[in-house]
């Protein structure tokens, strides 16, 4: 029973990572259209960030997680003016293009920058233990699930309540009537960005002091929260977030129960499943053709 539950704890703190990222990719296509193959870099880039700011410059981690996610939303500002608003309104090829070669430039340039050696993140929270009773866990466990939940419980409030969301959800149902009525498409376009790259900052800062900091950590990562959007519904962040959870628990699952060599087989197996029962996703809707 305690295996059971630390493994649960285990796939919560997955799904959370993989939530925080899936979000990202889900507001960047359900509001703009766009699917970014470079999201999971953002990312890795936001986990090298931490380690310099930690190692390099020698910042505490309360004051080098912030001020990560901080310079991620930076860096989601530069991504739009160079990338995103260069190919927004063109095909769907050249943005698969556009991200993907931006993806390859980034591994590489961490794998030149970096070398292959993986690098490890300290967080004073990865010395505090937690007791649960018989079950032991790390306060850096607690803080990732506690931060995903603020930050998604941030998400739906902007998104529902502020007037900003509001233009979000009216750009996202139609680009063209929200701009008739004065709604600054671009900046909305801006906006969406920068919330998809902190939301990858997020998860760099709360996830880098778990495991190693390297150029390709963020491939699988990526793998699985499209495969997250895809499940949950192409756009819908909802959908998308509650798929997380799911790959995560079913990590958790197939590792007590089989054996961790059949994990991704089993993680993406399951994915299938779920598709051939419903095709549009968990949350998707059904649309109509002809």
């Amino acid at each position: 029973m305690d295996l059971l539950f630390t493994q649960l704890l285990n796939g919560l703190t997955a799904g959370a990572e993989y939530a925080l990222v899936a979000a990202g990719l889900a507001l960047l296509f359900g509001i703009l259209q766009i699917v970014n193959f470079a999201h999971g870099e953002f990312y890795m880039l936001a986990a090298f960030i931490l380690y310099v700011l930690l190692a390099v410059v020698g910042l505490p981690y309360y004051a080098a997680a912030p001020l990560t996610v901080l310079l991620m939303a930076c860096a989601g500002v530069l991504f739009y003016a160079i990338v995103i608003s260069r190919v927004i309104s063109r095909p769907w090829q050249i943005q698969l293009i556009s991200t993907l070669a931006l993806s390859i430039v980034m591994i590489n340039l961490a794998i030149v920058l970096s070398g292959p050696t993986p690098r490890y993140v300290e967080s004073p929270l990865n010395n505090v233990i937690l007791d649960l009773g018989s079950v032991r866990i790390s306060a850096q466990r607690v803080l990732v699930l506690l931060g995903t939940i603020v930050s998604f419980a941030a998400l739906y409030l902007g998104l529902k309540y502020t007037r900003t969301g509001k233009a979000m959800r009216a750009v996202a149902q139609n680009r063209e009537a929200a701009a008739v009525v004065g709604i600054g498409v671009p900046v909305i376009g801006l906006v969406t960005t920068v919330v998809a790259a902190s939301f990858a900052g997020l998860a760099g800062a709360l996830i880098a002091p778990l495991y190693a900091v390297g150029p390709t950590m963020a491939v699988l990562v990526n793998i699985k929260a499209f495969a997250a959007v895809i499940v949950g519904g192409f756009g819908n962040v909802k959908g998308a977030i509650v798929a997380a959870f799911v790959i995560g628990l079913l990590e958790a699952a197939s590792t007590t129960l089989i054996s961790t060599e059949y994990t991704d087989a089993i993680v993406f197996g399951g994915m299938i499943l779920i598709l051939l029962f419903r095709p549009n996703g968990l949350f998707g809707k059904a649309v109509r053709v002809g």
